[in-house]
């Protein structure tokens, strides 16, 4: 059951919504099915090295090409396999209220602690029908719910509507997916009082947090991408809270190389194209040591050998993976 009423949901946001929640891709077999047994290792190796949040069912986890009853089972094994260390949201994408009402008490009732809504995908586009759309499930989800601000659903929500959104008691959060940070410090200067505004971009979080208020990053690759690299990762972030940006700089800076490689094989065709170039980032994870397969059609299944040579180089420089990591993956 959720851990907060609806009157203390806003107040529970802002003290656990913290640290670094990703958002990792799906493992699946050769003949396209769930891997349970890949999935459940994936979420208890992200508890180990120290995510301290989950976001599962969304773009980036292939959430949209489930059937409704393997969404099911991919959810129970997330929740089952976390055994609670992880702080977990469920991302939804379905346009129906009603779906999302059903999604969310059974998430309830698996332990997660928040739902993330994306914008809704069809029909809906007057601010009138989306208020509606979000009164709805403010009124009957037990479980808070974070706006997921992205043009890939179509709508945009303008400021006016998400502060009118900021007002209910359910509504704490917000992951602005539009790749624009002036767009998210203008958001919480409007409304930030109300609702926790995430800035996905981990690139940015140095001086997210430092000059306008960031308290965490929600919903990227981070912590997992950076392999070997991930207590350095921690390091940043560190500083960053603790507003030493000198110290953090020179790590900051250390870490470019993947930032780049993110945004060259994932960042670059979603801004571009709309398009979730996943088997990329799938190959990545394989090299971290993570269970990964194939992606589903009518998504390419894996992605040419210039692209893993390109990772495999990148990576290696970067000291993210060592030779001995190749050879096991």
């Amino acid at each position: 059951m959720a851990k907060y009423t609806s009157q203390e949901a806003k107040q529970w946001a802002r003290q656990h919504m913290v640290g670094s929640t990703n958002a990792p891709t799906t493992p699946f077999k050769a003949d396209f099915s769930l891997d349970e047994a890949g999935l459940a290792y994936n979420v208890d190796k992200y508890a180990e090295i120290g995510l301290y949040g989950l976001m599962t069912g969304g773009n980036m986890a292939e959430g949209w090409n489930m059937t409704p009853a393997e969404w099911n089972r991919y959810t129970e094994i997330c929740a089952s396999a976390n055994r609670g260390r992880m702080m977990l949201t469920s991302v939804i994408l379905d346009p129906s209220p009603f779906t999302v009402i059903e999604k969310a008490k059974f998430l309830d009732k698996l332990g997660y602690d928040l739902i993330e809504v994306i914008n809704p995908v069809i029909q809906l586009r007057s601010d009138a029908d989306l208020y509606g759309y979000y009164k709805y499930l403010n009124d009957h989800s037990p479980l808070a719910i974070v706006l997921y601000q992205t043009p890939t659903a179509g709508v945009v929500l303008n400021h006016g509507l998400i502060n009118r959104l900021a007002d209910l008691p359910m509504i704490v959060g917000i992951k602005n997916g539009v790749s624009n940070p002036a767009d998210s410090i203008a958001m919480r200067k409007l409304c930030g009082d109300r609702i926790v505004v995430t800035e996905p971009m981990e690139s940015f979080y140095l001086w997210d947090r430092i000059v306008h208020g960031a308290q965490c990053i929600f919903g990227t690759l981070e912590v997992i991408m950076y392999g070997r690299k991930r207590n350095r990762f921690f390091e940043l972030v560190e500083l960053a809270n603790a507003g030493n940006f000198n110290e953090a700089l020179p790590i900051y800076r250390e870490l470019e190389p993947m930032r780049d490689l993110l945004t060259e094989v994932f960042m670059m065709p979603l801004v571009t194209r709309n398009t979730y170039a996943l088997a990329p980032i799938k190959y990545w994870m394989e090299l971290l040591g993570f269970r990964m397969g194939v992606c589903r059609p009518p998504l390419a299944p894996t992605c040419d050998e210039a692209t893993k040579e390109r990772i495999r180089d990148a990576l290696l420089g970067a000291g993210a993976i060592v030779e001995e990591d190749l050879k096991a993956a």
